[in-house]
């Protein structure tokens, strides 16, 4: 479900510079450590450049596209995933990874706690409604970036 995402954002707006993942359980799972430097806050150790474009990325976005940022973000629990679902709609870009499938954006957001599932089971009446709750944010998200015009990107 990672599958392309870092490389996608690491060409795509990054200049060259990639995230910093974890890799666990066959998909890329992102835990929280302290990065490096002069910043206490914790998060990966992204390239200081990758923090920088994020930046840019997030400045040029009017508030409708950062509603939508913040709904996939927020859902998602990632990023990388919120900017791939947004480029996803404004630009169709073929290599995007969530151009043709906005499932793979809910199935990458959804990762570290699929992994629990398969490890300590489903708790019906929670984990189904957190998938649904997942599928359904992340598709309002794009229905509202692809209702507003192109333009405004």
């Amino acid at each position: 479900s990672w599958k392309d995402i870092h490389e996608f954002c690491a060409t795509a707006q990054f200049d060259g510079f990639a995230p910093a993942k974890a890799i666990g359980a066959q998909d890329g799972l992102l835990m929280s450590r302290a990065r490096s430097g002069a910043s206490k806050s914790s998060g990966l150790p992204h390239p200081e450049q990758v923090y920088e474009k994020a930046e840019e990325f997030v400045n040029t976005l009017d508030a409708w596209h950062l509603t939508a940022l913040h709904s996939v973000t927020a859902e998602a629990k990632s990023f990388l995933v919120g900017m791939t679902v947004l480029l996803s709609t404004a630009h169709q870009e073929p290599q995007n990874p969530f151009a043709q499938d906005l499932r793979k954006a809910v199935k990458a957001g959804r990762v570290e706690e699929e992994f629990q599932i398969d490890n300590w089971g489903l708790v019906e009446g929670q984990h189904d409604y957190d998938r649904l709750n997942a599928s359904i944010q992340l598709h309002s998200a794009h229905l509202l970036l692809s209702s507003i015009a192109s333009e405004n990107f």
